[in-house]
Order: structure tokens, then sequence, then C-alpha cells
């Protein structure tokens, strides 16, 4: 990414965008390369000068921000900024890098652009069909935390505990999020070749497994970073787990 980020502003309301080119100026690495109000307009502008990333609003005139995506022949960037929550979890299928309810908030846009930054060179992966549902390790999870939706990047998940008909995620910087997604979906959906089941109430992320000891009726005690104590492991996941790893 280059030391300063070339941005495309796309709202149909021209008072939100002269606001959020004010708010980019104040990021100071920024640099707002074109503004668009239709969806014409900014696939004509994301053609002709390439931004390093598109904020771009949902809900415009007899069209919305889902449509500019559609019309694109190679993915982009994107940080959603709208005054609607209903579209979040639309917004995570598409694989945006973030999404900034209005008004913006300077902190919570500055980390969006952190995100901008912390994919280097990738770029977000369009779905491929409907039913496409497994995540890859650098991708994001969209986690709605009443009214500062986020995405918590899969690699960032330590470990995953069962939590009556929830699962809570913790992650490797100590916060957890409870969501509605059960355990055995997360099996289904999580890449196999960096995630664990190491118990029927338990899933690990193998790269932050710091050591496992043997404990007493033939269990073991994991230990992950995040944790408090160990997590218990049966004979049977620990065989699975050893086979897999090697």
């Amino acid at each position: 990414m280059p030391d300063v980020l070339r941005a495309l502003i796309v709202d149909d309301e021209r008072l939100a965008r002269r606001a959020l080119r004010s708010a980019l100026a104040e990021q100071g690495d920024v640099e707002v390369a074109g503004e668009a109000g239709t969806v014409d307009e900014a696939a004509a502008l994301i053609r002709e000068v390439g931004p390093d990333v598109v904020l771009l609003d949902i809900q415009m005139r007899r069209e919305t921000g889902f449509d500019l995506l559609d019309r694109l022949e190679a993915p982009v960037h994107v940080i959603f900024v709208t005054a609607y929550d209903e579209y979040a979890v639309r917004a995570f299928e598409v694989n945006a890098l973030d999404y900034l309810l209005k008004p913006v908030d300077p902190e919570r846009l500055a980390e969006a652009l952190h995100r901008v930054r912390a994919t280097e060179t990738a770029l977000p992966r369009q779905p491929s069909a409907p039913d496409d549902a497994t995540f890859r390790y650098d991708d994001l999870f969209f986690y709605e935390e009443g009214r500062r939706p986020r995405f918590i990047r899969i690699a960032d998940i330590a470990y995953i505990e069962a939590a009556g008909n929830y699962t809570e995620l913790h992650l490797t910087d100590g916060a957890t999020a409870l969501t509605a997604t059960t355990l055995t979906a997360w099996t289904e959906q999580l890449p196999s070749a960096h995630f664990a089941r190491i118990h029927r109430s338990t899933i690990v992320n193998v790269a932050h497994i710091e050591r496992i000891e043997q404990a007493p009726n033939y269990t073991y005690d994991v230990f992950v970073t995040a944790a408090d104590g160990p997590l218990a492991m049966s004979r049977r996941r620990a065989k699975a787990l050893k086979d897999r790893l090697g």
C-alpha cells in the first residue's frame, strides 16, 4: 500500500460527501482522488483513477452501493458508510473491509483505514457462489455489537466455546464476542488447516496452541493463547489432531 491512500467517495448527498472529505482530511494520510454521486459516475471514476479504497454509501436514489459492486470488472477495497445498519450482513457477504454508520466517528474511520493498509495488496474475495460459506484464514467475520458493527479477522480467533444456544469467540487480544452461529456451523465454515475441534464444546486455532499436557482419565489439557486456563481435549480428538498435524 502507498504511504498516502487514494480514496474515492461515493454518496448521492453533496453535504455527506463534504463531511466525509473533511473527516478524511483530518486523518492526514489520505488523498481524495474523486467524488461520485451516482453508480455510473463511480464506475467510471474507479476505472479512471484506480483508488486504493472506495468509501461507499449504500442507499442512494433509485440505486444502491451493491449495484456498483455488481458492475465492476474487478474487486475493490470497500468501506461502506451509511445511515442504515440493516445492510450490515450483506456488506459482510461481499467482504467489505468495514461498515461505518453516519455520522462517522473519527476513531472508527481511522480503524477502517488501518484495515485497508493491513490488507496490503490482497483484494477482498468476491463470493463465488451463494452457498460458498467457507472462510479463509485472512477473511473477516461480521459481528454486530449494538450500534457498533465491526469485522473480526478469522486469524484473530484464538478459540471458540459453546455458550448455551450461542458460541463465544475468544480473540487473541483478550476480547470476546458472543455469536448466534453454532459450533457445528463454525466447524464447517472455518479453514480446517488452521482450526480443530478438541471437544464437543470447543474449537481452537492451532496456531495459538502453546502446549498440550496429558491429564487424568486419558484426557489432555490444551493451553491456548488468551485462555485463562487449560481447555479439555478428549483422547479421541487428541489422536485426530496428532494425525492431522503429524
